[in-house]
């Protein structure tokens, strides 16, 4: 069943991005690209032949060096939520750009299935399920539409435009959206499996309790970004 969510979960994903991609080329008014050299960062989720891959690290400078100055077009999707310099990497994107070169970021600034886990950690017998399972600071309060858009400015980007839109994603049935809930996600080995079992009926109850369901279906809502600017020509 884990392979399953994995795979719907990139299905998802994938469209998100395509969409995305749509928006960049209707803001930027992308017709032949033909001739642009074209970068997509992210974690190589999806492979084909048409692309070239290289490994680089975007907070890294150093391992980006041969390509700076180079790129028509920076893409990058549901990657940059997991940076947590993200200025650093804005900077370094930047100077991966030719003057007059366009990049686009999508990428989650909040999402409520994480701040429900980190409601839970807070309750003693879910504290101990979850112990040092993940980041809890992932998504900081206040890190939206504005901050990214004045931190893109900050690093040089003109023309920026920064946008949030809300995603929700409805599991087919309670038992995908647990073990998407513990996707990567490892649970304490020191908890017996039956209290485990217990501990998960009772997360549906009180993720029902709290967001309700949508069409009879438990889901997962996030606030998504779609960040865009442009590298002056005089950059």
């Amino acid at each position: 069943m884990a392979q399953a969510y994995s795979f719907l979960h990139a299905v998802v994903r994938y469209v998100h991005s395509e969409e995305f991609v749509k928006r960049c080329a209707d803001e930027f008014h992308w017709k032949d690209l033909s001739e642009d050299v074209v970068m997509d960062i992210g974690c190589v989720h999806f492979r084909d032949r048409r692309i070239e891959f290289c490994v680089g690290d975007v907070l890294e400078r150093d391992s980006l060096k041969s390509y700076e100055g180079k790129m028509n077009k920076i893409i990058s999707t549901n990657a940059f939520h997991q940076i947590d310099d993200k200025e650093r990497a804005f900077r370094n994107v930047y100077r991966l750009l030719k003057p007059g070169g366009e990049a686009g970021f999508f990428f989650c600034v909040k999402s409520y299935t994480h701040k429900f886990l980190t409601d839970l950690s807070e309750m003693p017998k879910f504290r101990e399920m979850l112990e040092d399972t993940y980041t809890k600071d992932m998504y900081p309060l206040g890190h939206g539409k504005e901050y990214y858009k004045k931190m893109l400015e900050k690093v040089g980007f003109k023309d920026v435009r920064s946008v949030e839109v809300e995603k929700r994603f409805c599991f087919p049935t309670d038992k995908d959206f647990i073990d998407s809930l513990f996707y990567g996600l490892p649970v304490n080995p020191k908890l017996s499996p039956e209290v485990v079992q217990t501990l998960k009926k009772e997360l549906i109850e009180l993720h029902v309790k709290k967001f309700g369901r949508y069409a009879g279906k438990l889901f997962y809502l996030s606030e998504q970004l779609n960040l865009l600017g442009v590298k002056p020509m005089e950059g």
